[in-house]
C-alpha cells in the first residue's frame, strides 16, 4: 500500500509526459508484431503487485493503445518476471524455465489476440441492437 502514492506519481506523469501518437505508434493499431513485443518487454521488466498494472492500462487505453496489447502487457506482468525468471533458473533449471517461458509468451499473445476480437465482437452485437450498448446496461 505504501507503494500507491509514487505508482500514482508515475502514472500521472506518464499521462501528461507521454503523447498520444507515440503510444499509438508503438502499441496502437498498426504497431503489429512490434507492439506485441514492447508489450511483453513493458509487462515483464517491472516488479510488484498485478494491482500496479491495472491504471496503467487504463492510460494505455486512453492513449490509444490496442486492447490486445494491453492484454499482452497485463498477462506480462502477471506471469513473466525477470525475478522470478532468476529463481526457476537456480531451482528448476534452464530447460524448464525457457520451456515455461516460450509456452507463456505464446500463450499470452493469444489470450490478447482472442480477447481483443471477442471485444470486437460483442462491440458490435450489441451495437447492432435497438439503442445500442447504452441501453442495454
Amino acid at each position: 500500500i505504501l507503494i500507491l502514492p509514487a505508482v500514482m506519481i508515475i502514472l500521472g506523469l506518464f499521462a501528461v509526459w507521454v503523447p498520444k501518437d507515440i503510444v499509438g505508434k508503438y502499441l496502437g493499431k498498426a504497431s503489429g508484431i512490434r507492439g506485441i513485443f514492447l508489450a511483453i518487454v513493458l509487462g515483464a521488466l517491472p516488479t510488484g503487485p498485478l494491482y500496479i498494472a491495472f491504471p496503467m492500462a487504463v492510460v494505455l487505453l486512453k492513449k490509444d493503445a490496442k486492447i490486445s496489447n494491453i492484454i499482452v502487457f497485463l498477462s506480462a506482468w502477471a506471469c513473466i518476471k525477470i525475478p522470478q525468471e532468476m529463481v526457476e533458473l537456480q531451482f528448476l533449471g534452464v530447460q524448464f524455465m525457457i520451456s515455461r517461458l516460450i509456452l507463456t509468451i505464446i500463450f499470452v499473445v493469444i489470450i490478447g489476440l482472442v480477447i481483443e476480437r471477442l471485444i470486437k465482437w460483442s462491440n458490435k452485437k450489441w451495437s447492432n441492437k435497438e439503442g445500442g450498448v447504452k441501453n442495454a446496461i
